[in-house]
């Protein structure tokens, strides 16, 4: 596991060319998928333009460096319309309020750790809103990440922390599916934040691209109706509509 300070700053090297080909500026995030898709690439000319590496082109993350088997694995921005939504999408993580289910701000983010493997999202740590210090969070909790907030699971476990989402959730996490090998991180995150909307009702309209209405409000949520809103990309839109 590598966290974001491990990676951001690293060089990038090409193993085909035996030469360094850029520097790791940040993370491309998939909010759908609760992973980093991209990294974001500066060869020493950032006024030209940022480029991208895609996640499964990086051959290893090391205490040193970033290795890619080849430099034509970096592209430009403007040739990934992938890429290019994404970061118009803005999901930073960093300095993100987290928000419960129940309607709690119960922190904010400030560093969080992914599989350098598979580019899943796997811990958030954040300084909690009451000054007790940083916590860790679980990324199976999540259920949403946003652009202005992430929300999380509500869990109380106590009586003193009764707002606070998942205390020893790193320990309970160790007899989860994802910990005995079952399935992979993305694809249970994107399983139980389906399981968490449906039957859910839509407390306003949510539209799609060509402004027409794809859910009305006061319509309860079902699978079908999720699979259509992810076929028009707007997954995350929903998850941010209903009550």
């Amino acid at each position: 596991m590598k966290k974001t300070q491990d990676i951001v700053g690293l060089s990038v090297f090409s193993v085909i060319d035996g030469r360094q080909v850029g520097q790791v500026k940040d993370l491309v995030i998939n909010p759908e998928e609760g992973k980093v898709d991209y990294l974001l690439v500066s060869d020493g000319s950032w006024y030209i333009g940022a480029r991208i590496l895609p996640f499964d082109k990086v051959m290893g993350i090391g205490d040193h460096a970033v290795t890619t088997e080849s430099q034509s694995n970096i592209t430009s921005i403007a040739d990934a319309a992938k890429a290019n939504d994404l970061l118009q999408r803005n999901v930073q993580l960093k300095n993100t309020r987290l928000l419960t289910d129940k309607g709690d701000i119960i922190g904010k983010v400030n560093e969080y750790e992914l599989d350098e493997n598979s580019g899943a999202i796997t811990r958030l740590f954040f300084e909690r809103s009451d000054g007790a210090g940083v916590e860790e969070l679980d990324a199976e909790q999540v259920l949403t990440f946003g652009a202005e907030v992430v929300v999380v699971k509500y869990l109380a476990v106590s009586s003193e922390d009764a707002a606070y989402p998942v205390e020893n959730a790193v320990e309970a996490s160790s007899t989860s599916p994802v910990a005995a090998g079952e399935p992979d991180g993305a694809a249970l995150f994107k399983k139980r934040q389906r399981e968490y909307l449906i039957g859910k009702k839509a407390i306003r309209d949510l539209r799609g691209s060509d402004g027409q209405i794809i859910i009305a409000e006061g319509t309860i949520i079902t699978e079908a109706l999720i699979d259509l809103v992810e076929q028009q990309g707007k997954f995350v839109e929903l998850s941010q509509i209903v009550k």
